[in-house]
């Protein structure tokens, strides 16, 4: 047995960069991989066998600045405990690969050397896949014979052992094992995300029972056995919801997940139709239908979504007529309600969706007075309030949404305090905590959403420590931190902020780490590298940032490319490129956002032709023509920049004009009249410019009454007037725009008594002074021809 020795990596992967994609597979699979507990610490030829592999050597992933490649590549070879060598026809042709495989068989003759073939043929004239340093034995000064030498490779094609098995012999290679060992492990790991996979089509083959045997008893006690026909559809629908989850859960491609789910559905209602239209085999079919929605709803299927919620209302509403004493009746027709008010969320119908939150909830509360000791009834009330408070939030009545929060609050802490044991009430105290702190930082209350962030870290801290194996707990103790360090960052404790930041994303990485097939938890850790990058960006360490967003981005397009049909995926890496483009852009590189912003907005127009009544991923278009827009006009490229505004517009037009009581996509309409107005400005096309503003403040206007404590809307409306003004100014009417500005000006002053330490309030005070200063009659700043100073104007900008 060799000598322990210290290695930096567990391996060195030479290869082609036209085998680059073989390169990352192998290297995520090795760095990933799970080896069994009782491997772990036994002796072999290649020493110890570790708990993990990592780190193994890849050269895009480690190279660093400093080095010449020669320098790097010898000091990564030297510090290998092996060389896995990436064997295709292009690798059997690189002078790279050729020497990397030379240098480590010389310098290293007692560390294993593992191949792997990924395409190719050994030994055929044109597909030879093995580098002649690979195929053949070196002399004593390192120099390639003509002796073959013996070779066992691991074969990663399908007409080979495919990638699975091929991957269990790396690994024995790396370890000194039999690959018969590892493949044990390998095929139990591969079994278990089959499971997964197999498990829809497992139950439909059980329920689509043959005639056979004890399987024809079955299908008869289905005909005429109406309570096992019952129990069989209801264990049979928890099934398949366990197994969509769980196929969320694994990345299973949602076109597969989709066409088993209908299967399920088919099967079910055949067997539904076997019993007596009963009562009770009505009942279960309602909850079966809302089961499917909610399947669907996964699934971003939102016309299959409604069409089951739909349904099943009606079903239901159908019984609850028929039963008026049965209160579970009731509860399964509000359940159904609720479901419908989901789905019109999801379209952007917030009016329509709130009604039906708010019929529920009346008929909730009801139920709980009548039976105050029933703890369901009292939880579902307090669900009620939260999903009244989640549409107000998303429509903008702030207030309104935080009454509805603490009044579920309230529920729920009466009902923590009297089973103190029972973790999902607490739970259920930490997601309330959560709404309340959102909506608070949304209202400027910062401390106060603090607090309420910091109640929920209390909460689910106690759950995680008296759990620690509890993932979910560990993954909700990731949101805390998330959401504390945005608080932090938000009142400019950057440094606090990010060790919050970096406290999550500690605890993301090792979730994402013990299973990194887990789709959820690698999405986790892209949001905590995301949000990392934001607080560095804001610090201007700008590489630092375009590093932590392009990590997050590398997690983001490994899990759209395995799932393109995932549009959860699709629109994280809109967000991803954008969050780059800020980057690139902030540096000065303007082509490089640009074509990210690109790259964003062709995204989000897949997904809008996908599913056109998903409002969500309008208004992300709309996001994308606007910044695009942005760009454009930086690089001069004025009538592009309009264009690009313009169907940002036409989008958030649409929208508001859908729902208007959303004030958030009516902000976005205000929004978009500023830019497009700010362009004819430019242009020089006045009259325009100044039509385009005055429909902003007439926006802004009816915002900032709708809802008078919300500054936010207030400082919109300032800024309309400073544009109407400024136009005006241009205009020669002098005594106009002097009154707008003083209009503008009033509002920030009100808004300056409230917040007395809000520094951008102080400078937009400042701002209206000076141009209220150039148009008062007889001021000595007034200039013969009054222009709003430039430097002034670009202050006084909608937050976006």
């Amino acid at each position: 047995m060799t000598e322990p020795v210290a290695f930096k990596y567990r391996a060195f992967i030479s290869y082609s960069h036209a085998d680059t994609s073989a390169a990352k597979w192998l290297h995520r699979g090795l760095e990933g991989f799970r080896i069994d507990k009782d491997l772990v610490g036994r002796e072999t030829a290649t020493g110890d066998i570790p708990k993990t592999l990592k780190p193994v050597f890849r050269d895009r992933d480690d190279f660093t600045a400093g080095h010449t490649l020669t320098e790097q590549t010898l000091a990564a070879l030297d510090n290998s405990a092996a060389l896995i060598a990436i064997c295709s026809p292009a690798s059997a042709k690189s002078r790279y690969v050729n020497d990397e495989i030379r240098l480590f068989k010389s310098r290293h003759p007692e560390r294993p050397v593992v191949p792997l073939i990924v395409a190719g043929k050994p030994d055929d004239a044109e597909l030879e896949c093995f580098p002649p340093s690979l195929k053949f034995k070196l002399d004593a000064k390192g120099r390639i014979t003509k002796k073959p030498a013996e070779l066992l490779a691991a074969d990663a094609r399908e007409e080979g052992d495919g990638k699975t098995l091929a991957l269990a012999k790396v690994v024995a290679g790396l370890l000194g094992v039999s690959s018969d060992e590892v493949f044990r492990r390998a095929e139990r790991e591969r079994r278990r995300t089959g499971r997964v996979r197999n498990g829809i089509v497992g139950v439909l083959t059980l329920l689509a029972v043959t005639a056979s045997g004890s399987a024809a008893y079955a299908w008869q006690q289905l005909k005429t056995n109406e309570a096992f026909l019952n129990a069989t559809l209801q264990r049979a629908t928890e099934i398949v919801d366990t197994a969509v989850s769980q196929a969320e859960t694994y990345g299973v491609p949602r076109k597969a997940t989709l066409a088993l789910l209908t299967q399920a559905e088919g099967l079910f209602d055949d067997m539904a139709r076997l019993g007596r239209p009963t009562p009770e085999l009505l009942r279960r079919k309602a909850v079966m239908l809302i089961a499917f929605a909610r399947n669907y709803a996964i699934l971003g299927d939102t016309v299959k979504w409604q069409e089951r919620a739909e349904e099943a209302h009606g079903l239901l509403a159908e019984l609850t007529a028929e039963n008026t004493e049965d209160l579970s009746y009731q509860r399964d027709l509000l359940v159904a309600q609720e479901e419908e008010g989901n789905v019109l969320v999801a379209q952007g119908n917030l009016t329509e969706a709130l009604h039906l939150y708010q019929d529920s909830l009346t008929i909730r509360e009801r139920l709980a007075k009548a039976d105050p000791g029933n703890a369901g009834w009292q939880r579902d009330l307090s669900v009620s309030y939260n999903k009244v408070g989640d549409v107000l939030e998303e429509q903008g009545d702030l207030g309104a949404a935080l009454k509805s929060y603490r009044d579920g609050l309230s529920v729920e802490d009466r009902l923590a305090k009297g089973d103190a044991d029972n973790t999902g009430l607490q739970y259920d105290l930490d997601i309330s905590n959560e709404r309340i702190g959102d909506v608070l930082e949304a209202q400027g209350d910062l401390a106060g959403a603090l607090r309420a962030y910091q109640a929920k870290q209390a909460i689910i801290s106690r759950l995680t420590e008296a759990d620690p194996d509890h993932t979910g707990w560990q993954r909700d103790l990731v949101v805390s931190h998330v959401k504390i360090g945005e608080v932090l960052a938000a009142e400019g404790d950057l440094a606090q902020a990010l060790q919050s930041f970096r406290d999550g994303l500690a605890i993301a990485d090792r979730l994402a780490k013990t299973d990194p097939s887990n789709d959820a938890w690698q999405r986790d850790l892209s949001i905590s590298s995301a949000k990392v990058g934001d607080v560095l960006m804001a610090q201007g360490n700008l590489a630092a940032a375009l590093q932590s967003f392009r990590d997050s981005w590398a997690i983001r397009d490994r899990l759209a490319k395995a799932d393109p049909g995932n549009a959860g995926w699709q629109r994280d890496l809109w967000v991803s490129h954008g969050k780059i483009a800020d980057v690139l852009l902030a540096q000065g590189n303007f082509a490089g956002g640009l074509a990210n912003l690109q790259a964003a907005q062709a995204i989000a127009s897949r997904l809008v032709k996908t599913d056109p009544s998903n409002a969500g991923w309008q208004r992300d278009l709309s996001v994308s023509y606007d910044r695009l827009g942005d760009v454009l006009v930086a690089q001069g490229r004025l009538a592009e920049a309009a264009q690009s505004y313009r169907d940002s517009l036409a989008i958030a037009d649409r929208l508001a004009a859908a729902d208007p009581s959303n004030a958030g996509w009516q902000r976005d309409l205000f929004v978009s009249f500023v830019k497009i107005g700010s362009v004819l400005e430019t242009q020089g096309s006045l009259a325009d410019a100044l039509k385009t503003y005055q429909q902003s403040v007439t926006l802004a206007d009816r915002l900032a009454k709708a809802e008078p404590g919300y500054a936010g809307w207030q400082r919109d409306l300032a800024v309309g007037h400073a544009k109407v003004a400024t136009v005006l100014a241009k205009q020669g009417s002098s005594a106009d725009a002097l009154g707008a500005f003083r209009q503008g000006r009033d509002i920030i002053a009100k808004l300056r008594e409230k917040s007395p330490d809000d520094a951008q309030l102080g400078k937009d005070l400042a701002d209206f002074d000076v141009e209220i200063a150039k148009l008062e009659p007889g001021s000595a700043a007034a200039p013969a021809d009054p222009q709003p100073d430039q430097g002034a104007r670009e202050s006084m900008q909608p937050a976006q």
